[in-house]
């Protein structure tokens, strides 16, 4: 009797924990909320979503069923390139943006706390639009916010903390960035100039050294650390643990001034083709290409990265245009073991130091 009088006390209290369910209503929500609001009709290609639902816990819920009611009402999907889920931590608070890039015009929702822990009863009583505590409709479109800066500092305000990782996503998104920058750009919660120096090289190595059979691999190997390295998981799978990918020591000025003097430009890392039924490889010394343009940005500051980013998806399927290869050499067994250890210099493995 105790024990039955324990659970009974104890029913009020899970039963207002939120469920699945819950957090599947909350995704149809914010779907008729935003459809309402940009006024767009069910599976939209110009439209999409990015949130961090499906990463967000909520009072020890997990929110990917969020996911399921977005699509179920608002079409926008993951496999239609409409719907994204950004890399954030789990205690974040849950979010959405809905962006339409016909328009330019985006939506930002943050889920008033009360609606995870009502009951039934009460959340029927609640308007779609007044679930949400933050209910912002703003300018997205990064050339409209140059050209209003006004609109663009107050979108900056309403946006805040994740106004970098939105607007430099989801105008990347509406001038055609591909699906693997898009699911590079969720590991590294934004996209970035420092993200394409990662991913630019990975589509120029595919081209100048490309695999064509299961026994080959690439070995990546640098000598600093950037945004760049969040690239090499999603493209090649290559983790620290998993190995692929190698962090050298960092070059002194001399040596850096000795291999510019030799390369005619400054080394930014090294790839490696490595066929492990053959022992042999084939590596190659990237370095960037000199750009030529004469623009020169002069807007906010907060406009610069995202505008550099749109920019570059004018010729993200022509790698050359930033990339070179400043030297090829052939790697035998030793040579590829040594430039595998992360205390090696690479450049002295390779003779060129």
């Amino acid at each position: 009797m105790a024990l039955v009088l324990v659970c009974l006390l104890c029913l009020p209290v899970m039963a207002a924990l939120p469920d699945g369910n819950r957090m599947e209503q909350l995704g149809e929500r914010a779907a008729y909320t935003a459809m309402d609001q940009l006024q767009f009709a069910k599976g939209d290609p110009d439209v999409m979503v990015l949130t961090n639902a499906g990463r967000a816990v909520v009072e020890g819920q997990t929110t990917e069923r969020v996911l399921s009611g977005i699509t179920e009402v608002s079409g926008l999907q993951n496999g239609d390139n409409t719907l994204w889920t950004v890399n954030r931590a789990d205690w974040k608070p849950l979010w959405f943006y809905f962006y339409d890039k016909d328009t330019g015009k985006g939506l930002y929702l943050i889920p008033d706390t009360s609606f995870y822990t009502m009951s039934d009863a009460e959340l029927g009583t609640v308007p779609y639009s007044d679930t949400f505590s933050t209910n912002k409709l703003v300018t997205g479109d990064i050339y409209q916010m140059l050209a209003d800066t006004r609109a663009g500092n107050e979108t900056e305000k309403a946006l805040g903390g994740e106004a970098f990782s939105i607007v430099s996503i989801t105008n990347a998104w509406a001038h055609g960035a591909p699906y693997d920058l898009m699911s590079a750009a969720m590991l590294h919660n934004h996209l970035c100039p420092g993200l394409l120096g990662g991913y630019i090289p990975i589509k120029y190595a595919e081209k100048v050294l490309p695999i064509t059979d299961s026994s080959s691999s690439y070995l990546y190997v640098t000598t600093s650390t950037s945004c760049k390295e969040d690239a090499f998981p999603i493209l090649w799978d290559m983790t620290p643990a998993k190995g692929g990918a190698v962090v050298a020591p960092s070059l002194s000025d001399n040596e850096t001034a000795v291999l510019k003097a030799k390369y005619g430009a400054n080394p930014s890392m090294i790839i490696v083709r490595w066929d492990s039924k053959a022992k042999t490889g084939t590596g190659i010394v990237l370095g960037s290409v000199a750009q030529n343009s004469t623009e020169q940005y002069t807007g906010p500051e907060w406009g610069a990265k995202p505008y550099r980013v749109v920019k570059a998806m004018d010729t993200i399927n022509q790698p050359e245009l930033s990339v070179k290869t400043l030297r090829t050499f052939s790697v035998d067994q030793n040579m590829y073991s040594e430039l595998r250890k992360s205390t090696n210099n690479p450049y002295n493995v390779i003779g060129d130091l």
